[in-house]
């Protein structure tokens, strides 16, 4: 019962809830990014043809992750909505045919992947040799992919209904595994084959299958979101479009920081190879800390979409003033702790002059934006919350068409060092538009639910408040 209650992000201290969805997720995130580093370093020991090769296989994998986020996106605010409504059926029937959807596409995209992958990596400019090993680990990836896909599903779908902190369990528990099995399998330890950079991709699929089993055993039997009768698929046309009316753009939203990525370092790239690895390096450390910021957002969407369900209006605008101030509490300590040590950092790491001077420099500038980024990702799941899923593509548009001509102006004025300037800027732009767009929408559809007769609280529960 307790458990019940918790669950209800429509009742009870906001901050709590906030707190309690948070820490299981950045823990879960933090421990597979960790186990990806990990597997880097593994390889690394492998030899430099094998790590050039494994680098190679980023964008792909990014890219399939984005259908996968995208997908998983749609069905959470939906299916947050309905929790927050008290429509449980709803709930069942919106989880069967998105576990049914991410099997299709799952399919598909696996299909395609087999088949065009040479091509593609050859036309990334893999050479002969490095193909031959791209392609030694995407068949064994692809073959996995189900198990990236489904847990991802079942992760945001179990959030969505309140239950945030089993799923960070399960993966915390599957990314120890991971790193624990990548050494085995690729070195031949503890009497194993050696099975080299084959290795690395198995340890990737075994782990994905301890991650996968709990997961569908949490949503099918412990949760029972799962419709077995006869009728399961009774609606999934509908249920599909509605997923994919904000899927889709969440989809893209993902795919487009890739392509700003590749330009920035495109343009170090005309510097130097100290300072592309210097960014490298500071790049990871950011992500590490941005991290928290990114776990609090994923979980203001299924905060917002129950209580925006249960017509709870002032609890949605207490959530996000909550999110906000941490945003920049968090944003203001990140600062705070970086500027003085960041060199101390990145000397740890690597000690060439050129290359500490590029991460400091990424770090003071990127630290100074690391507040209105989070409060960029409050109002992005906001919007994926209410159900208004091209608000978060257009701002990562804007983002990206307003940041790369800047990069390029102040790169000849600045050097590197106005690239990373004109990041923070975009970062703040965002942030300013994103903020005034998304309490201007709220507003918006509040106002149309008051002036249609919906009820602003269900009948019978007084007004909640930002204490409760």
């Amino acid at each position: 019962m307790a458990d019940d209650v918790a669950r209800d992000l429509t009742r009870g201290p906001i901050g709590a809830h906030l707190t309690r969805m948070t820490i299981p997720m950045f823990l879960g995130i933090s421990s597979m990014i960790f186990a990806s580093m990990t597997d880097t370093i593994f390889v690394g020991f492998l030899g430099a043809p094998e790590l050039a090769a494994y680098s190679f296989t980023f964008p792909l994998m990014m890219g399939l992750s984005s259908v996968s986020m995208g997908l998983g996106t749609g069905a959470s605010s939906l299916i947050a909505r309905a929790q927050g409504a008290g429509d449980r059926a709803r709930v069942r029937t919106l989880t069967t045919h998105a576990v049914v959807m991410s099997c299709g596409l799952v399919a598909i995209l696996m299909v395609f992947a087999l088949a065009w992958q040479r091509e593609l990596f050859a036309l990334m400019g893999a050479d002969a040799e490095i193909l031959e090993l791209v392609l030694v680990y995407m068949d064994i990836w692809v073959l996995g992919l189900p198990l990236l896909t489904l847990p991802m599903i079942a992760s945001t779908v179990l959030r969505a209904v309140g239950n945030a902190k089993v799923p960070g369990y399960i993966m915390v528990g599957s990314s120890a595994v991971q790193i624990l099995l990548t050494p085995v399998l690729a070195f031949g330890l503890l009497g194993a084959p050696a099975l080299g950079f084959e290795g690395v991709a198995w340890a990737s699929v075994l782990s994905g299958i301890v991650r996968t089993i709990p997961m569908l055993a949490l949503i099918a039997a412990g949760e029972r979101m799962i419709v077995f009768r006869s009728d399961a698929f009774s609606g999934i046309v509908d249920s599909t479009r509605q997923i994919l009316y904000i899927g889709l753009p969440s989809m893209l939203s993902s795919l487009i920081a890739p392509v700003s990525m590749a330009v920035v370092l495109g343009l170090l790239a005309a510097h130097s190879a100290e300072v592309v690895a210097g960014f490298g390096i500071a790049s990871r450390i950011e992500m590490l800390v941005t991290m928290v910021i990114m776990s609090l957002s994923s979980s203001v969407a299924p905060f917002v979409g129950q209580n925006w369900g249960a017509g709870n209006v002032e609890r949605v605008y207490g959530g996000l003033r909550v999110a906000c101030v941490f945003a920049g509490v968090w944003g203001v300590a990140c600062a705070v702790v970086l500027w003085p040590s960041a060199e101390w950092l990145v000397s740890a790491i690597n000690d060439e002059p050129t290359l500490v001077e590029s991460a400091a420099w990424y770090l003071w500038l990127t630290s100074l934006g690391i507040a209105p980024l989070g409060v960029g990702m409050v109002a992005s799941s906001l919007f994926i919350a209410l159900g208004k899923p091209m608000p978060p593509f257009l701002l990562s548009l804007i983002r990206t068409v307003g940041m790369i001509p800047l990069a390029f102006l102040l790169d000849a004025q600045f050097g590197y060092v106005g690239i990373y300037a004109a990041g923070l800027v975009a970062n703040i732009v965002m942030a300013l538009i994103a903020y005034a767009w998304g309490m201007s929408m709220l507003k918006a559809v509040a106002a149309s639910r008051t002036a249609t007769g919906e009820p602003a609280e269900p009948p019978g529960r007084p007004l909640a408040g930002v204490g409760r």
